[in-house]
């Protein structure tokens, strides 16, 4: 399985997103990859009203209709890392944090909301309240798939390590991590921890990241990871490139679960 990650600086203009996205998708599948990746807010990184601008339904959302074409024409599968959408057509002022896997045929066929909130205060100056905005996910988030059982995550679920061992105890061998982590906490913690969940829970972990400054002072770390289950790095971003790529060996999950007595 040849999986690509891209690394966005996503800002406040849908539009723009939407044309990085479709021309990656393009670029990924040309460069014969099975499955590219987005990182978290794909669709739009902004202050909370112009999230809300732009959110809609997950159904209606424009960056779901642009993935599921070019999934379709490209024949690839397509991991939208999260979209802002309303929970339903009745709430207008509440969003949820949603990641989407796409198929090469254009179905989605995973969706999963984000559980634990980034309620977070780094500093005086650097405080976040994403639980002011959205609302928690409920369920985890499974789907086999041709190349093996994929386990959805995003961002700051990644310090709840309960959330990855359930993943893989119910047959997860690859983990998306699609993240925005901020640039604070990304130099201090981003590579421990995706190299312990992997090393925790025998899996691929697959970490498409925002990076650079998206609006006034929010900035986000980047280092895109892509982390076998033994917990070596395969490749990581260094802020060079839009898309690193890298070659799975699914079974070697499966390996690892067998040495360490989880099969």
């Amino acid at each position: 399985m040849r999986v690509a990650l891209v690394e966005m600086t996503s800002v406040p203009e849908l539009d723009k997103n939407i044309e990085t996205i479709i021309s990656s998708i393009e670029t990924a599948s040309k460069n014969k990859a099975d499955m590219v990746l987005f990182p978290e807010n794909c669709s739009c990184l902004a202050p909370s009203k112009i999230m809300l601008k732009y959110a809609s339904v997950d159904q209606d959302h424009p960056v779901l209709k642009a993935a599921i074409t070019a999934a379709k024409t490209n024949r690839i599968y397509v991991l939208l890392g999260s979209i802002a959408v309303f929970p339903n057509y009745k709430i207008r002022d509440k969003l949820q944090n949603r990641s989407l896997l796409i198929d090469k045929k254009g179905n989605v066929i995973a969706i999963y909301n984000k559980i634990n909130m980034f309620d977070a205060k780094i500093s005086y100056r650097e405080i976040y309240r994403e639980s002011d905005l959205y609302i928690a996910g409920k369920r985890i988030s499974l789907v086999d798939t041709e190349f093996g059982t994929i386990g959805l995550t995003i961002c700051f679920d990644l310090r709840f390590p309960e959330l990855y061992t359930e993943l893989s105890n119910r047959g997860a061998n690859i983990i998306t991590v699609p993240s925005a982590f901020t640039r604070t906490t990304g130099l201090a913690h981003w590579e421990v921890l995706l190299r312990a969940r992997a090393i925790e829970n025998f899996v691929w972990i697959l970490a498409p990241a925002q990076v650079g400054n998206h609006y006034k002072n929010r900035h986000t770390w980047g280092h895109s990871m892509i982390i076998d289950p033994w917990g070596k790095i395969i490749e990581q971003n260094d802020g060079s490139k839009q898309i690193i790529y890298a070659d799975l060996d699914i079974d070697k999950s499966l390996q690892t679960k067998k040495v360490f007595g989880k099969l």
